[in-house]
């Protein structure tokens, strides 16, 4: 595993996700070493472009002394995402406490705060979630999977350790969400996945794998191996595919009216 330190200028970055104005970024890269990740494109921008992802992380040093200093010029009423290209719970947070650092930061000024991960290491912070006016939290899934789990994100939290952090959040009244995502065909159950969150989320948010990845051929191959199918070209194939896109949101909205979950977004790349 490479860890290295790394300076910031800037720690804020304005953002073009839905309901989200800034987003912040601790770490670059990600050890959850998910074989679907979108985010292997920041290995281009760093010095990581031949590295494997997954086997490296750069944590901002001074993103506190920085967040410190940007934050008496963010807008009132904005809300800040923490990590957007990485995870900001991921195992390395446990020893360097960055994210946990910057909250208390945002909390003085009581910032709109959402988090999205797929740790349950964020159960650490709730002493301070709890305080802050609005504060939403939310974890992934995708899959339901525990042998599948462990083959496409092998580092990232069990499916009962997520269900487990909703239910905690949820429990201290913290508004939760479940991002049902990546759905990736074939592998997605969308029923089993809901029947897993439904009692513990506010709301839900949905996605289509984002094929924009540049290790296909690792991808394809973990694929292969799940139950000797060979489907992994497949799979690419209509995620890309409009009429099954289509399918997937009629299905993902129906499940949100059974469910009587508020549906907050479909996303199709």
């Amino acid at each position: 595993m490479r860890i290295q330190a790394k300076k910031c200028k800037s720690i804020l970055t304005k953002s073009k996700l839905p309901n989200i104005d800034y987003c912040c970024n601790l770490y670059i890269g990600c050890t959850h070493s998910c074989k679907y990740c979108y985010a292997k494109f920041i290995k281009r921008f760093t010095e990581h472009s031949k590295d494997e992802w997954g086997s490296f992380v750069d944590y901002k040093e001074n993103c506190v002394d920085v967040l410190k200093k940007e934050i008496n010029k963010l807008p009132a009423n904005k809300t800040v995402l923490l990590g957007s290209i990485t995870d900001s719970y991921q195992p390395i947070e446990k020893k360097l406490l960055l994210t946990r650092k910057c909250l208390e930061v945002f909390l003085n000024y009581d910032t709109q705060i959402s988090i999205l991960t797929k740790s349950n290491l964020v159960l650490r912070d709730i002493d301070i979630l709890k305080y802050f006016s609005n504060c939403t939290v939310g974890v992934s899934f995708g899959i339901s999977s525990k042998d599948i789990s462990k083959k496409l994100e092998p580092n990232s939290a069990s499916i009962q350790e997520r269900v487990k952090t909703l239910y905690e959040l949820k429990k201290l009244g913290i508004t939760t969400y479940a991002f049902i995502g990546p759905i990736i065909p074939h592998i997605s159950c969308l029923d089993d996945i809901f029947k897993l969150v439904y009692p513990n989320v506010d709301f839900v948010m949905g996605e289509v794998l984002n094929t924009n990845f540049s290790d296909k051929k690792s991808f394809i191959s973990i694929i292969n191996t799940i139950d000797d199918k060979n489907y992994g070209e497949e799979i690419l194939k209509k995620c890309k595919d409009k009429n099954y896109c289509e399918e997937l949101k009629l299905k993902f909205d129906f499940l949100c009216q059974n469910y009587n979950l508020k549906n907050e977004g479909f996303f199709i790349h």
